[in-house]
């Protein structure tokens, strides 16, 4: 029997270790080429963040993701594995006929997630302006109640939620799916560790074994880093809790 070509993904809220997974892949496994973010996509999750909230763009967004998005899987080659939680804004277009879909989620205690999102910076040009750009950012639709009051962290909260929610719903249409939690990759306890990264080979059906060192683990990927907002655990109890607990966070 033939196998369907497999599209590999590995899906976020946001850049939670995702950057991290992307060097590591391409650094360990040969034939592999992993890709983070690839050019364009950004733009792609601003109009379907376009289309989820006034429902506009829809025939267009679909053109440009077949012939951006697929057209990368196949040019790149079988062991192509995207790292893009931008696409969290258009998972529906993920699963495609013809193809099997597989997908490693990787989420984080959303607590610390809002403090972390607020406080990234792609770099000191560019990121000082991504808040004043409509669709910038993953944007929750439909927009919960006070969203125009809340502070940057309450939105981050919702971000998360909105986000973790529509990668969950896209397991059901998966070949294989697999939740990681950001704490587990990180974790010095080695065998929680082995097993995180045992699901993700399984998960996307790795050529080879994937490990990182005390050393890699240490390697700090994003350089421009503030501090971030400060922890509120009430409003992540209050607006991610039910999902958190599903991930096995102690909400």
């Amino acid at each position: 029997m033939r196998q369907l070509p497999k599209l590999r993904y590995i899906l976020s809220a946001g850049r939670t270790g995702t950057v991290f997974l992307e060097r590591l892949l391409n650094k360990k496994l040969v034939g592999v080429n992993a890709a983070h973010e690839p050019a364009q996509t950004r733009y792609l999750m601003m109009l379907a963040n376009l289309r989820n909230d006034w429902g506009v763009g829809k025939s267009i967004l679909e053109r440009l993701f077949e012939r951006g998005q697929l057209r990368r899987n196949r040019e790149k080659g079988p062991n192509y594995i995207e790292i893009n939680p931008f696409l969290c804004a258009m998972t529906d277009l993920l699963p495609r006929q013809g193809h099997a879909l597989h997908v490693v989620h990787v989420v984080r205690d959303p607590a610390e997630w809002a403090r972390s999102i607020s406080g990234f910076k792609a770099s000191d040009r560019i990121r000082p302006f991504v808040d004043y750009i409509p669709f910038a950012k993953p944007y929750p639709s439909p927009r919960p109640t006070g969203w125009s009051s809340l502070d940057e962290y309450g939105r981050a909260l919702w971000r998360w939620n909105w986000c973790n929610e529509r990668i969950t719903e896209l397991g059901d249409s998966c070949a294989a799916y697999s939740v990681i939690r950001y704490e587990d990759l990180f974790t010095r306890e080695a065998a929680v560790r082995a097993a995180a990264f045992k699901s993700i080979e399984k998960t996307l059906a790795l050529p080879g074994t994937l490990a990182a060192s005390d050393e890699e683990l240490m390697t700090r990927e994003n350089a421009f880093q503030s501090d971030g907002a400060r922890h509120d655990l009430q409003a992540a109890k209050r607006i991610c809790g039910e999902l958190a607990r599903e991930y096995g966070y102690p909400y």
